[in-house]
């Protein structure tokens, strides 16, 4: 992820928050299996019909970090933050914010196959949204 780091790094500028965001989504992401597995995660730890808003093409239903917190596990989310350099106090607060809109925009409605996404392409999501 080097050169995507350097990307969205050159990106942010001076937008610490979304670019600590997207780091923190992109571990979370790698360490989950893809995708396809944190969208299954997110599932059966409660969150189908709040996740199914994000896939849809309607607007997304609001997460607390409380709710990301327990659908995902401490630990994972831990993992993910200390990879990133995100603080885990911060971390559930920060993915409540940009976890739907990252799986909205990668999801494409739900018509694309979470299972055979990759990073390249959530970090391409996630540039084209910063620049809307």
């Amino acid at each position: 992820m080097g050169l995507l780091d350097s990307v969205l790094g050159a990106a942010m500028g001076s937008g610490q928050q979304q670019g600590n965001a997207m780091q923190l989504v992109m571990q979370l992401v790698e360490q989950s299996g893809g995708v396809g597995a944190l969208v299954e995660k997110l599932q059966k730890g409660g969150l189908g019909e709040i996740l199914q808003s994000w896939l849809g093409s309607g607007s997304n239903l609001p997460v607390s970090a409380e709710q990301i917190q327990s659908a995902l596990g401490s630990d994972l989310i831990g993992q993910a933050a200390a990879k990133a350099g995100v603080d885990q106090g911060q971390a559930g607060n920060l993915l409540a914010q940009y976890l739907p809109q990252v799986i909205d925009q990668v999801s494409g409605n739900g018509n694309i196959d979470l299972q055979n996404l990759d990073l390249g392409q959530i970090g391409g999501s996630l540039l084209k949204n910063l620049f809307k």
